[in-house]
């Protein structure tokens, strides 16, 4: 009986402390907003972020019109103000940030419909983020390029840039940015579309996105995206 009351105490004890560590947890979290957020990201069954379905469904409400440009992609895209580069021509920016080859196929649809006269899409560095298989980036990247009419647009796909990993996350390596550049480049040649090599513009000789041109190691500044229309113009033969 002893021995019973003995594991008893112990046992209440234990769940005490338990108690106690997932109290200061949680406040240190933020309290009980915390279990909110927690709570309802489990309840969540939306398969894509927030932002990603009110910019999807923001482009879907705008009423239809062709376009000359398209650039199509995730934040590096999102962030750009590529209009300002073209003034005399009609430029749409289908940037979202998070964005990987699964949400842009998701929306690709409204992205066609514009009957853009060319479409240069950068996609690809969320989906190394979350562990995507070369394979599955592959037949993304075809699904993508297939979806329009070459006939009438031109696409362009732009190669991914390289990552500070100093300054952003060494967990996205750049050998696996340039797995996803040479999947790029054979994507573009199977299917008679265009391919532009950013990548050796925008590395600091090391295989590193040069610091002075990005915020955060990931993002550029001002400079990397007047570089990048550079290229374009360089590299791309005339219509």
């Amino acid at each position: 009986m002893k021995m019973k009351k003995t594991l008893l105490i112990a046992s209440l004890a234990v769940n005490v402390l338990l108690i106690g560590a997932a109290g200061v947890i949680v406040n240190k979290q933020g309290g009980m907003g915390f279990i909110e957020e927690q709570y309802q990201a489990m309840k969540s069954k939306e398969e894509f972020p927030e932002y990603y379905r009110q910019k999807k469904d923001i482009f879907e409400a705008l009423e239809g019109e062709s376009a000359d440009k398209i650039f199509l992609g995730d934040s590096i895209t999102d962030h750009g103000d590529f209009q300002e580069y073209f003034p005399d021509e009609k430029v749409l920016n289908r940037g979202i940030a998070e964005d990987t080859t699964k949400g842009v196929l998701n929306r690709i649809d409204e992205v066609v419909s514009r009957n853009p006269e060319e479409v240069y899409i950068m996609i690809g560095v969320n989906d190394i983020a979350a562990g995507v298989k070369k394979e599955t980036y592959a037949k993304n990247m075809e699904k993508i390029v297939q979806s329009f009419d070459q006939e009438k647009t031109r696409v362009v796909l732009q190669s991914l840039l390289p990552v500070n990993n100093d300054s952003f996350n060494n967990d996205l390596p750049n050998s696996r940015v340039d797995d996803f550049n040479a999947i790029l480049e054979k994507v573009a040649a199977d299917n008679n579309s265009e391919y532009v090599n950013l990548h050796p513009h925008f590395e600091d000789g090391n295989g590193q996105l040069q610091k002075e041109i990005t915020i955060d190691g990931l993002h550029l500044m001002g400079e990397g995206y007047d570089r990048w229309i550079e290229q374009l113009g360089e590299q791309l033969p005339e219509n």
